[in-house]
């Protein structure tokens, strides 16, 4: 009886032991609805994206984010908000730009905003991480297209190949 009790009890207890990060990861996939793996895969961004953030110097801005947006989310339809955290995200942004700015991620951000209209991070996830698989990636895609903003079909055959390595 007793082992039927600790059973039932032990997805509880592991559940209160998530990190604000991944605890934001199962608010947005319960607001989504998504799968299983979609919501590791968020979980494990998250983790990917706070090493990045220690190397960078960006662990106060990283905590402060999640722990806001763990506070504030609220689900309106299947749309996750974080009302009130804009500040802690941006902060969070620009400090991960600024670590970014001397690896390949940031140079291939950085000349993909000159192509024109950037598109913004979606707030409503969290920011994407730039680890040693996104930053052999980005340089795959940088040293294989000779425009970034108009790639041939054959540059971008390139870029895949060289990021098949990178996985």
């Amino acid at each position: 009886m007793h082992a039927r009790i600790y059973l039932l009890l032990v997805p509880l207890i592991s559940a209160g032991c998530s990190t604000h990060a991944q605890s934001v990861c199962q608010q947005i996939g319960y607001c989504r609805t998504y799968t299983t793996d979609q919501e590791h895969t968020c979980e494990a961004d998250v983790k990917t994206l706070a090493a990045e953030a220690a190397s960078s110097g960006c662990s106060p801005q990283y905590d402060a984010y999640f722990a806001c947006a763990d506070d504030r989310y609220d689900c309106q339809g299947n749309i996750p908000t974080f009302n009130g955290c804009e500040g802690a995200r941006a902060a969070l942004d620009d400090c991960l730009a600024n670590g970014r700015a001397m690896n390949a991620c940031g140079e291939l951000a950085n000349a993909l905003a000159a192509c024109g209209a950037p598109t913004p991070p979606d707030p409503l996830l969290p920011p994407s991480p730039c680890g040693s698989t996104e930053i052999c990636c980005s340089r795959c895609y940088l040293d294989n297209v000779t425009d970034v903003c108009f790639p041939q079909p054959i540059q971008l055959s390139g870029a895949g190949q060289c990021a098949q390595q990178c996985l």
